[in-house]
């Protein structure tokens, strides 16, 4: 399902987005940078690179203006409020409406939030994937239930993230944030490209 260039692609994401700004934060701390201060910088590189991509096509993708929005909104929150904790939550301000739309969309709407977002960023496959849809209730049924799973995992991992943000010392939260949600992501990745792979394989043979 996902072509060298969408690995590479997401594996950029990861390091960009997940990595860099953890690795960030812990090297200021090392120079006794204030945790709050530190978690501040460290949330620069996903800014910056939403800034860049608006500069460079004068638009930003509904994520990413979503990201950017709550990074910004979260940001002045913690500020102000002088709590660095509020900041560790950041990625929850994600996960957990993405998760909750993800489980709504299997209520409502033609298509589960999941196939959508596939066939939007991998539209060389969008037209592929639209006719299988239309031929195959297995092939469906497993979007369907794909989508539920990485719903009700992107709520439980948000969950997770605010418990351990509130719960254990602010130094220890960003690398176990990390790890959760590094390994989160690669897990579900792999099984949902073996999952669909072995869908499409049987539709094609039936």
């Amino acid at each position: 399902m996902m072509t060298p260039t969408g690995k590479r692609d997401g594996l950029t994401l990861l390091l960009r987005d997940v990595v860099l700004p953890m690795a960030l934060y812990y090297v200021l701390r090392s120079f006794e940078v204030a945790a709050l201060w530190a978690l501040l910088v460290s949330a620069v590189p996903p800014v910056v690179r939403s800034g860049y991509v608006l500069a460079r096509h004068r638009r930003l993708d509904p994520i990413s203006a979503f990201v950017l929005a709550l990074l910004l909104v979260n940001a002045a929150v913690a500020v102000f409020s002088g709590d660095a904790r509020l900041l560790l939550i950041r990625g929850a301000w994600l996960t957990l409406p993405l998760g909750v739309v993800m489980l709504a969309s299997l209520v409502i709407g033609r298509r589960p939030l999941f196939f959508r977002l596939v066939c939007a960023f991998q539209p060389a496959r969008a037209g592929e994937l639209e006719q299988l849809w239309g031929l195959s209730r297995g092939f469906r049924e497993r979007w369907r239930s794909l989508t539920l799973w990485w719903g009700a995992g992107l709520v439980l991992l948000a969950c997770a993230v605010v418990v351990m943000a509130f719960t254990l010392p602010v130094d220890i939260v960003p690398i176990l944030d990390t790890v959760l949600t590094a390994g989160c992501v690669v897990l579900g990745a792999k099984l949902t490209k073996q999952r669909l792979t072995a869908g499409i394989n049987r539709t094609v043979d039936a």
